[in-house]
Formats: C-alpha cells, sequence, structure tokens
C-alpha cells in the first residue's frame, strides 16, 4: 500500500511547540521550513515503523516502551494514557490501582466517557486489554508502585518522543509525527479488516466502533440494541491483527 503525505489547508499561524533541546540541537530547520510554507503537513505512520520504535525502546528506556506500547497496542489518544487535557476533557490518564495484572487489562477514562443511559455500548469503551509483551513490562516499569498514575510526564512529552525516535529509524519528516498518527496507523489496520473472519467471525462495524471508541451515532437507531463487544472478544480481535502487522508485542 502507498503511504501518502495529507496535507492540511492554509492556517492564519503556525504556533511552534516547545521542543526539547535534543529536537533542536537535531534539526531547527524542520519547524521552519514548516512556518514558511504555512502548512501543517500529516505523515502516515506503518506497521514497520512502529515496530522499530517499540524494539528501540525495549532495550533502552521501559516507559518509553510502555508508553508508545500502549498507543499502540490500542490506539489510545495521547491524554488518554497520561492524563491531562484531551480536546477539552479532563483525563486522569493510566492509574497503576486501575491494572488488572492476572486478567491482562486496565480500567480507562477516554474522551467524552460522561454516563449517557442510551448508549449502553460505552461500556465497552471503559476496557482495554493489555497485550503480553506490554503486559510484562509494564510490571518492570511500574516496579513497587501500587497506585498513583503510572506515566508522571508533561503533556508536550509524547510529541517530542515521537520527534526523537521518528528521526532515529529514518523517517525524513519526523518533525510532523505525533502520537495521534498512531491511532490514525491503528484506525486503519482495523477498518481494512472490516467484514474480514478474525477468531472464527468476520470483523463487523460494532466490534470495529468498540475498539475504536468512537460514537456510533451515524449508524442510528440500531447501535442501542446491540450488545457492548466483551473483552475477550476485543482482545483477539486486537491481538489478531497486532500479530499479522508484525507489531512485537505478543
Amino acid at each position: 500500500m502507498e503511504i501518502l503525505s495529507r496535507e492540511i489547508p492554509k492556517i492564519q499561524s503556525v504556533v511552534e511547540p516547545d521542543l526539547t533541546s535534543y529536537s533542536k540541537a537535531c534539526h531547527a530547520n524542520a519547524w521552519k521550513k514548516l512556518k514558511k510554507n504555512e502548512i501543517k503537513h500529516e505523515i502516515d505512520l506503518t506497521s514497520r515503523n512502529l515496530a522499530q520504535i517499540l524494539t528501540i525502546t525495549e532495550k533502552e528506556n521501559l516507559e518509553h516502551f510502555c508508553l508508545f506500547g500502549f498507543y499502540i497496542d490500542y490506539g489510545l489518544r495521547r491524554a488518554e494514557a497520561i492524563g491531562g487535557d484531551q480536546k477539552g476533557n479532563h483525563l486522569p490518564g493510566i492509574m497503576i490501582e486501575d491494572i488488572k495484572w492476572n486478567d491482562g487489562y486496565v480500567w480507562i477514562t477516554g474522551k467524552g466517557y460522561a454516563p449517557t443511559s442510551d448508549k449502553p455500548w460505552r461500556k465497552a469503551w471503559e476496557s482495554i486489554p493489555i497485550s503480553p509483551v506490554l503486559l510484562s513490562r509494564l510490571k518492570e516499569f511500574v516496579g513497587p508502585r501500587r497506585s498513583g498514575k503510572v506515566f508522571q510526564i508533561s503533556h508536550q512529552t509524547p510529541n517530542n518522543l515521537m520527534h526523537k525516535y521518528a528521526r532515529m529509524i529514518g523517517i525524513e519528516d519526523w518533525a510532523c509525527a505525533h502520537p495521534h498518527r498512531i491511532r490514525h496507523w491503528f484506525h486503519g489496520i482495523m477498518a481494512k479488516r472490516l467484514g474480514v473472519p478474525i477468531s472464527g467471525q468476520p470483523l463487523n462495524q460494532f466490534e470495529f466502533y468498540d475498539i475504536e471508541r468512537h460514537d456510533r451515532t451515524p449508524l442510528g437507531v440500531i447501535a442501542r440494541y446491540v450488545p457492548a463487544t466483551a473483552l475477550d472478544r476485543r482482545r483477539a480481535i486486537v491481538q489478531t491483527v497486532l500479530a499479522e502487522e508484525g507489531i512485537p508485542l505478543l
């Protein structure tokens, strides 16, 4: 599949993010180029890109491995993992006490999780399965801690780390990479398998939305009569797809 670069229409001003000294020293020209053109480019990350980042971080920094592991393992939004603001929603981030170590999943608070009695499928949005390798490394990283946020980092840190590792693996437009592009990748690898048999039955649109955690409004009133997708089914779908994509989390 050809990977394309997208362009977002011209905006009035481009705000330079708070880059780390590492990013500044590596390539200050990247942001100058974006300013000059007044166009924000979005790049598509590939499964190979993300497998490379996991391989590097697993050897070099467990915190970074676990952070990218969550983004890749279930397509989390940036603040869903680390806490903070996510488009007007103040999120707590992944909490150690919410991790179910024996059963391999974690309760999360995501974007738009206010209780809504007419949307029962959102029960499937509250728990996410954790792949075996990520769970094992997460135990090492958390260590003796029993409560509190897993990741105690700033809101900008995931962006800076994305720049760092994208550059390390040879992505030329590394300054255009950011964590939400991982969610776009995750959405893409799941979407192309709609209707494809996974663990004995085709992936349907309701299972897809439960995994992606997007509102089902376009599906109309039918959605309210469809039970939430069970955790074990979501686990089977995600881990099957990640294995087919060569993601080293299993």
